[in-house]
């Protein structure tokens, strides 16, 4: 469902300007608007608001599609040897236009030099957490490799890169999700399903 007016407010408190979220449209195609609100952990929060203390309150994720079909997935330290993986995401730096950012992003977690292709989803996150809520957003692309090897250049921020399948993460990834019980997880398994039930709608 289309956010209200409190969810669009993340647009104005970070670094994501009209103008160019304008330009990525025309570029890449209008995306479809959600909304979503999760309770998150204690742990959680605070990663948000350390986020947030930097002026950012948005990541870019990027679906990497093979030419098998496959998507290219990480998994971050804090959740190794789970079983949960994710489409690959981050934040534009101060200044960083958002294209480059998820370029750069892009090959620091996977290693691969990716162009985009398609603007498929802008997300609304409500972040609750016990003494407030936090607005988010994430602008979720189609995107293909160009060159490169599967093999995450910021080994700090990423413990595997990987392919699965969208069965594998409409699936049983995003039920690990799910279960989880961390808010953020619940968001990402959301995400997914929409990107590719989008993804159907547009036929691409």
């Amino acid at each position: 469902m289309p956010p209200d007016p409190a969810f669009l407010m993340a647009s104005h408190l970070n670094d994501i300007k009209d103008n160019e979220l304008a330009a990525l449209k025309k570029k890449y195609g209008e995306p479809e608007v959600h909304a979503f609100t999760a309770d998150f952990r204690k742990f959680e929060c605070t990663l948000v608001k350390r986020t947030e203390a930097k002026g950012r309150l948005h990541d870019i994720t990027c679906f990497i599609r093979q030419d098998d079909g496959n998507f290219v997935v990480i998994q971050k330290p804090q959740y190794a040897r789970t079983g949960i993986y994710r489409a690959p995401s981050g934040g534009a730096n101060p200044g960083e236009p958002l294209e480059d950012a998820a370029i750069r992003e892009m090959y620091e977690e996977t290693g691969l030099t990716v162009r985009l292709t398609r603007f498929v989803l802008d997300m609304h996150l409500e972040v609750v957490c016990k003494d407030r809520t936090i607005p988010w957003r994430s602008l979720v692309f189609l995107a293909e490799p160009v060159v490169g090897e599967i093999k995450p250049v910021d080994t700090r921020e990423i413990f595997d890169a990987t392919v699965m399948s969208r069965g594998q993460l409409v699936g049983e990834v995003a039920q690990l999700m799910e279960d989880s019980g961390w808010g953020g997880f619940k968001y990402r398994a959301f995400l997914t399903r929409e990107f590719f039930r989008r993804l159907d709608e547009l036929n691409i």
